[in-house]
Parts: structure tokens; sequence; C-alpha cells
């Protein structure tokens, strides 16, 4: 055999190796191109960029043949950097230390954690399970998930048993678990699809047993004098009349009945939240806004609300809801640099707050929602602000059906006096 026919036969293995190749390369680009409405997400290669199927890298990712391909490899989603590992068992894990989880029911600021690990097998027909375990150790979380790809996401079932509230707390790192006795224990179904939007929850289902907090000093706050915390404060005392019926009423109208907080309003509240990308915010129990006010602050952290809730448990038994709602009465802020109900009655309608008319108290209650909007409002949008007086009005339990028919006809014509400063 010549020289020139064994270069000819090299070329020939070489075309049909590149033919191959070039084959394959376009079988798998055919297959990562995303059907339309199907989850996908940007691939990049040097300068070769271009959308791929997650539901086909997800089919490729657990193929025991390409398994090893990704073994030691690091993986990015958003703030995190995870670290992929081949399991003996045949399946995947990625494992990130610190990290920073994004969950949209908690808004969009990431929830850190020391440490996470994601487990993942396959189990045929686009069927998965596995487990995400949170923290390090014998207190780490851990929830047993399975989940179902389908083209537009993978459609996830948790499950934690039941777990120590204590464990919870320590695994972010909250200063009040450094300080505070948590008693008690969570379970948690949860129900959601990990897609395009990241983790999207349609059902989060708690079960709480035998809460209880202490050693957080909250028992400081019965002998408090408002007066030395809340600046202007026209004087000291109890505050009576119409306006803690309406703030009842405006802000939590079972505030006799809970414990402190309200799981269902507050997981409503969490669903509705990530859907617009927001903090989570609304469904606070007057207890927990107290705690907002008197320790945790307003930051935009996706821990506060677990935070306030450990102080409202504790106040719940510490001060009970007398003191709890004549505490909230006193410091709440009302508009104009105005704190506590007190000075917002003399400052917005010239009177002592326990001469309010029901109607006056309900305007007042309207505007917690946020004072100084709700104050514009009223220049700017009349019929909605009185609207929301009238829901106030509506909702005060012990108003006679009588009194109250005559408050809503009386409403229609009553301006409240706004900015006409105190007497």
């Amino acid at each position: 055999m010549t020289m020139k026919t064994i270069l000819r036969a090299c070329a020939g293995l070489l075309l049909a190796f590149l033919a191959t190749l070039a084959a394959l390369v376009a079988v798998a680009l055919a297959a990562l191109q995303p059907q339309p409405a199907e989850w996908s997400v940007p691939l990049t290669f040097g300068p070769w960029q271009r959308e791929a199927s997650v539901p086909t890298l997800l089919r490729w990712a657990t193929h025991p043949l390409l398994q090893p391909l990704l073994d030691g490899r690091q993986l990015g989603t958003g703030p995190t950097r995870w670290q992929l590992r081949q399991r003996a068992d045949g399946g995947l894990e990625a494992r990130c230390a610190p990290c920073a989880l994004l969950l949209p029911a908690l808004g969009p600021q990431p929830l850190h954690v020391a440490a996470a690990r994601l487990r993942l097998h396959a189990r045929g027909a686009d069927r998965f399970d596995g487990e995400l375990q949170l923290g390090d150790g014998a207190a780490a979380l851990r929830l047993p998930w399975s989940g179902t790809l389908k083209a537009d996401g993978l459609v996830l079932r948790a499950e934690l048993a039941p777990t120590a509230l204590a464990d919870v707390a320590a695994l972010f790192d909250l200063p009040e678990s450094r300080q505070a006795h948590i008693e008690g224990r969570v379970a948690l179904v949860v129900d959601g699809t990990l897609g395009a939007g990241g983790l999207r929850l349609r059902r989060v289902v708690p079960r709480l047993s035998d809460v209880a907090v202490s050693g957080l000093g909250t028992e400081a706050l019965a002998d408090v004098d408002p007066a030395a915390r809340c600046r202007p404060q026209p004087r000291s005392g109890r505050i009576e009349g119409w306006i803690q019926n309406a703030v009842i009423a405006a802000e939590d109208q079972r505030f006799f009945e809970h414990p402190g907080y309200a799981l269902d309003a507050w997981i409503a509240a969490g669903l509705r939240n990530q859907r617009d990308g927001a903090a989570l915010q609304g469904a606070s129990t007057i207890t927990q806004q107290l705690a907002k006010l008197v320790y945790t602050g307003d930051e935009r952290d996706p821990l506060r609300k677990l935070r306030e809730w450990l102080y409202a448990v504790e106040m719940e038994r510490t001060l009970g809801k007398g003191r709890i709602l004549q505490l909230y009465l006193a410091l709440l802020p009302w508009g104009d640099g105005i704190c506590g109900a007190e000075a917002a009655a003399r400052h917005h309608l010239g009177k002592p707050v326990d001469q309010l008319k029901p109607r006056e108290a309900a305007w007042l209650a309207s505007l917690l929602i946020n004072p100084d909007r709700q104050l514009r409002q009223w220049q700017h949008d009349e019929a909605a602000a009185r609207e929301r007086v009238a829901a106030v009005l509506k909702g005060i339990r012990r108003l006679p059906r009588e009194r109250r028919e005559a408050e809503l006809d009386a409403l229609v014509s009553w301006q409240p006096p706004i900015g006409r400063g105190a007497r």
C-alpha cells in the first residue's frame, strides 16, 4: 500500500469522524432546542450562546454515561455556586457552603445558610426524588422530596418531619437564637414548581406543636412608659375609646383569638407576595407589629418575620392581650411625624383620643396601612380612601348595628380636618 493510499484512507476516516461528530452535535443542538413554553436557560460556550431546554439537560445530567462528566464541576445559580459530585448510589449531589438561596415567597433578598446539600436521583419516566439538607451535622434540616418533570418545570413535593424549632432558629443564626429558649416542633408539607422563575410555592402546610419561647426579656415591657419611647406623647395612661376597636378592625380582626400569630394568613401573604417579587409583608398580627416597632425594625430581611414571631410568642405570655394592645396604640407612627394614638387624635382631629366618634376612630385606623400615603390619598383619590374607612367601620365588632348604619351615613359627607394641628 502506497503512502498516497494510506493518506487518502486517513483523510477519509477523518472526514467520516468529523461528519459523525457534526451529526452528533447537530442532534444534540436539536435536542437542546427548547419547545414553545418549555423551561429553558441560556448556555454559553465562549462567544457562542443559545437557549437550552432544561428538561433535556436534566435528563442528560442524570444519565449514567454522562454523570461522570459532571463530577467535580461547579454550577452557578444566582449568588451561589454549587459543587457537583457523582454519588456511589448512582445519583448526583450538589453542595454549597456558604449558600444564598432565593425563595420568591420570602421576597427578592436571598436566604443565607452556612451549608446546603441537594441530592438527586432519576427514577425513570421523568420522575426524580432526593433530599434537600440545610446545615450540617445532627441538627441539619432534611427535606425529602419527589418530583415529576414537565415541560415548564419540575413539579415538587417536599416534607419536613417534626423538627425542633430551636434547630430551625439555629440554622439561620438568628441573634435571638443565642439568648432565647425555644420549645416546640414544626412539620411541613410543601408543593411547588421549580421552573424559569425559580422555585414557586403553590401550597405550604405547616404544623406547630408545643410552642413556647422564653429568655428574650419582653417582660420588661410590662412596666415601660411609652411616653419615654415615643415623642410627642401628650400624656401617659390607658388609651380608651373607639380607637381600640377600630385599630383591631383595621389591623387584626382575630387579635383576641390567635396566640400572637396567624400562620394561615402569613402563608397566604407569602404566596401572594411571591407573585409580585416583593418582600414578605402583610398578615402580621398586632403582636408581631409591636415586636417590629420595639425589637426587630423593618429592614428588608427574609428572616425578620421569623424574629418577629419569636418575640410575639413570648409577649403573648409575658404581657397578655391588653398590655400588647395598649403598647401598640401608644407607639404606632401615625403620619406627619406623629407617634401614638393620643397624639394622632389631637394632631389630626383636634380632640383627645377617648372622645373620638366611631367614624373618626375608623378614619385614624384606616391610615395605619401607610399613614403618609393615606393622608395624601384623601387629596388625590378621596373615594378610595373613604371606602377604606367604611370597611373599618363595618369591621368594628362592638358597634351596635343602628349606630354603625348612622356612622356610615354620616361618613358620606364627613371630611377629616387633615393637619389641623393639636389643641
